[in-house]
């Protein structure tokens, strides 16, 4: 099978091109009719014999493909903040966002199970692409002779920690369901894994990707986008590879582990709260996009992303963080739901998009401190957010009494830093707080009957359908 890949050195049409590319790699129960095109390179050419600029615009294309997930009709925040109620979609044309993904059909009807094959499921196939896309440029890399094995090294450790990033996306997505790790041999996928058995090996390939970066020399062999300004050397990437591999851990619940990957990481409690790599948008270049999630203030959008006013009512005075949203002058009610408020948490087009940062490092060392009986050092993790970033002063010794209340404050915290942004959801599923309470002070909006909250997304249908034929 010949599959064509056109390489451009605009990142998000070369995001495009290996999306066209992946996908025609994907799970299907049909036939690909075999396709030649003598002005593109096929996929089997670039792995056979890679130029140098055929493995640059792969990794142009792997860094741009993570984006394909947040600039899609089924954007990542939009729809694990409507399931952790973070947000609430009100489009005009789509009443799924706001009915369907929270639990409600109709005015008094409960939703049982979310539908397997709707749009919002469709960044599951764009962050499976991530991988893909990840393996692909890896190989190429593996069988070119243009580069030295110190630069393989290199590819190695940078597509090894993108994989790992996908399958974290895919996971967070699927929660119990669990994923497929095993995805070499496209044509013949693994079976599923649990949740545990993915996170398992999701934190082994960082950790794989972390002796790969080790072995790398100085400089990659390939670039960067400005994103990774500061996180673009093989030992700088480490940093970053070892943030995500704290992520997971505390995922896990394998506090000690995610304190030695912090230590290991950018984690800085007196450092800058915005520092991590980011992806970046250039509405103003042909074949790019702009930031999916910026909405112009107080407009008029299809698809208007609003905040549930307890977001408002349950901060404290004065928390800086409030900023992230804004009173709408003219609200919208849709279906007897209103959105006062919209989000605010993007000022431009142009604004970037957060990977990993140092404000979440500080809060997952707060939360592994609490967990491992180090109380004085979460409290100072804690108190560096809430100074920090929240503008509101310092708790005193004593004024959290054991753990639970350690958490809740974190949990707070980790609302109020990390809105919008794709975290509340998996927060509240992992601690087993999933819950119209999830903490003292703490409620989640829309979860009276006939809403319900959902712990997953369903498992998409062409999965299910390969599976059956391919028992």
């Amino acid at each position: 099978m010949n599959i064509i890949l056109k390489f451009q050195a605009r990142p998000f049409l070369m995001a495009g091109a290996l999306a066209t590319l992946l996908s025609a790699s994907s799970c299907s129960i049909f036939e690909i009719d075999e396709v030649t095109d003598p002005n593109n390179a096929s996929i089997e050419s670039v792995v056979a014999n890679a130029s140098q600029a055929q493995l640059n615009a792969l990794a142009v294309g792997v860094e741009a493909s993570l984006r394909l997930g947040h600039a899609n009709n089924s954007s990542y925040n939009q729809v694990v903040g409507t399931m952790g109620r973070e947000v609430t979609v009100l489009n005009q044309t789509e009443g799924r966002w706001y009915l369907e993904l929270q639990g409600r059909r109709g005015t008094t009807n409960t939703v049982d199970v979310l539908d397997d094959a709707a749009y919002y499921n469709g960044q599951y196939t764009d962050f499976a692409r991530v991988g893909r896309a990840a393996r692909v440029f890896r190989a190429s890399a593996d069988a070119s002779n243009v580069i030295n094995a110190e630069q393989k090294s290199g590819v190695a450790g940078f597509t090894r920690t993108y994989e790992a990033l996908s399958k974290l996306h895919l996971l967070n997505l699927q929660g119990e369901n669990g994923i497929r790790v095993d995805l070499d041999d496209i044509r013949r996928p693994g079976k599923f894994v649990t949740q545990a058995e993915a996170l398992t090996n999701i934190r082994q390939q960082l950790d794989q990707a972390d002796q790969d970066l080790a072995a790398a020399g100085a400089a990659f062999a390939f670039p960067l986008s400005s994103g990774y300004t500061g996180f673009n050397t093989p030992a700088t990437f480490r940093r970053f590879n070892r943030a995500l591999a704290a992520r997971v851990s505390l995922y896990q619940a394998d506090y000690a582990a995610a304190l030695t990957a912090l230590n290991a990481s950018f984690y800085d409690r007196a450092g800058s709260l915005t520092l991590g790599p980011k992806m970046t948008f250039s509405p103003t270049t042909a074949s790019d996009v702009g930031n999916p999630y910026f909405q112009v203030p107080d407009g008029e959008p299809n698809n208007l992303v609003t905040v549930p006013s307890n977001f408002v009512t349950e901060a404290e005075a004065g928390d800086l963080r409030l900023a992230k949203v804004a009173l709408r002058t003219t609200p919208r009610t849709l279906q007897g739901i209103t959105g006062s408020y919209e989000a605010r948490v993007f000022a431009s087009q142009s604004a970037t998009l957060d990977i990993i940062r140092n404000e979440e490092l500080i809060l997952i060392a707060a939360e592994a401190r609490a967990n491992t009986g180090d109380l004085t050092g979460a409290l100072a993790d804690i108190n560096a957010i809430r100074t920090r970033a929240g503008g509101l002063p310092a708790l005193t010794a004593g004024s959290l009494a054991g753990l639970p209340q350690y958490i809740n404050e974190i949990l707070k915290q980790r609302r109020y830093s990390l809105f919008y942004e794709g975290h509340r959801w998996i927060d509240l599923r992992r601690l087993n707080r999933l819950n119209p309470n999830p903490a003292p002070g703490q409620t989640l909006a829309f979860t009276a009957s006939p809403y319900k909250l959902f712990t997953r997304l369903e498992r998409p249908a062409a999965e299910k359908q390969w599976d059956i034929a391919n028992p």
